[in-house]
């Protein structure tokens, strides 16, 4: 048995629960019999730059923790809103949401992750790299940069990994963030949303294929914010979606999606980040 079992199965063993409480009947008698020994195996994750792949082994750890953000996102479910009415169904929809997911309460989640090791993040003013746009309220004025005014889901982070960033409410200028593309474009390196389609590398694939996807890797450390570190190609290179400007790749790198339609109308409504990776300096004094 691979050590990705253990979140695959918990997986598996929430999507055909249908009892009236799973966190007691599914997730903490997984979370003693497992967590400590999960946490351990994830642990060099959560320090940048203390572990990268060399050779290719199924189920190690960029594997095992696309296997617990699985987990996780299925547990979110419960805390967003409803595809709106006049979208259309994404495909992961209706691979994943045919059923009614078992919901958690938020204290039911939080004790879950926390005792994975894992800290609440995404107080305080408007951040890409532990935000994710739920819902914009357009301001009058363009310029009108981007703040939080609801938070709907927390994120978590692990040391200096971010695990799952917080799905948060925001009211913007449409040069900063446009509503119905920064709130409705696909959401990448993410497994699922209820109210939004979300691509992570791993739809169509087989019942075993697919869980062989890689968990993006973004962090924060004391000198700089790292995005898709395991990314192998320059955001900036001569073949890398050269009809977008390099401020809307790198908001799309560091939003996960579309914040507002490209200028030139070449560019594919569905462009992807890919395998771009991105770092950018932190100054002194900026917030942890």
């Amino acid at each position: 048995m691979t050590e990705i079992a253990a979140p695959r199965r918990v997986f598996h063993a929430l999507e055909s629960y249908e009892g009236p409480d799973a966190f007691t009947d599914v997730l903490e008698p997984w979370l003693r019999s497992e967590g400590a020994g999960l946490r351990e195996r994830l642990a060099p994750l959560a320090v940048y730059g203390a572990w990268r792949r060399e050779t290719y082994e199924f189920g190690d750890l960029l594997e095992l923790a696309y296997a617990l953000m699985r987990v996780n996102d299925v547990l979110l479910l419960g805390l967003q809103p409803e595809l709106p009415p006049d979208a259309d169904a994404p495909t992961k929809h209706f691979l994943h949401l045919r059923q009614e997911w078992p919901r958690v309460t938020l204290e039911q989640y939080l004790a879950l992750f926390t005792s994975l090791g894992m800290t609440p993040v995404g107080e305080g003013g408007f951040d890409p790299l532990w935000h994710e746009i739920a819902s914009v309220e357009q301001a009058a004025d363009p310029d009108t940069p981007i703040t939080v005014t609801g938070t709907v889901w927390p994120g978590l982070a692990f040391g200096e990994l971010v695990f799952s960033r917080a799905g948060v409410r925001v009211r913007a200028g449409s040069r900063h963030a446009e509503a119905g593309v920064a709130d409705r474009t696909p959401v990448h390196s993410v497994f699922i949303r209820r109210h939004r389609d979300a691509v992570d590398g791993s739809e169509f694939w087989g019942s075993n294929s697919q869980w062989k996807t890689d968990f993006r890797r973004d962090y924060r450390t004391a000198t700089a914010d790292h995005f898709n570190v395991d990314g192998t190609t320059d955001i900036d290179g001569p073949d890398e979606e050269p009809h977008m400007t390099p401020r809307e790749r790198r908001d799309l790198l560091r939003h996960r999606c579309l914040v507002r339609p490209p200028a030139d109308p070449a560019v594919h409504p569905h462009v992807e980040p890919g395998d771009w990776r991105l770092t950018v300096p932190r100054a002194r004094g900026d917030r942890p």
